[in-house]
């Protein structure tokens, strides 16, 4: 469990903590603000991750740490991008029309999105 927990803990630091008003208010508009975003969320992926997979596959060699924290990064800066490219257009419009509910329901399936990338891809590269 206490993987579980860091994982929502860091995924709200990075995703919400270190998110700027300047990247959050325009990722939806352009791709310079969504992609120092994205790239500021995955560097604290990389760094968490090396620290996960060193709890959870003590016994690893070196390579093996820093390999895996690697393809855990460029997965969750992929994947992190393409579904915030896609949600915070929504989520702009919605807001927009002023239709608060929907906007909400939609944050909340992002953060679904993303946390099932997150346990998946922890979860597979744990154990390659």
């Amino acid at each position: 469990m206490l993987i579980s927990f860091l994982i929502i803990f860091i995924h709200w630091f990075a995703d919400f903590v270190l998110q700027t008003h300047q990247q959050a208010s325009n990722k939806s508009k352009a791709l310079k603000p969504l992609l120092a975003h994205t790239f500021t969320y995955s560097v604290v992926w990389l760094l968490a991750s090396c620290l996960l997979f060193g709890y959870v596959n003590k016994g690893q060699t070196t390579e093996w740490y820093m390999l895996t924290s690697i393809l855990f990064f460029l997965i969750t800066f992929i994947t992190h991008t393409i579904t915030d490219y896609f949600t915070s257009r929504l989520n702009s419009k919605l807001w927009a029309k002023g239709d608060v509910h929907n906007f909400f329901v939609s944050i909340g399936f992002d953060q679904v999105l993303h946390y099932a990338q997150l346990f998946l891809t922890f979860y597979y590269l744990k154990n390659i």
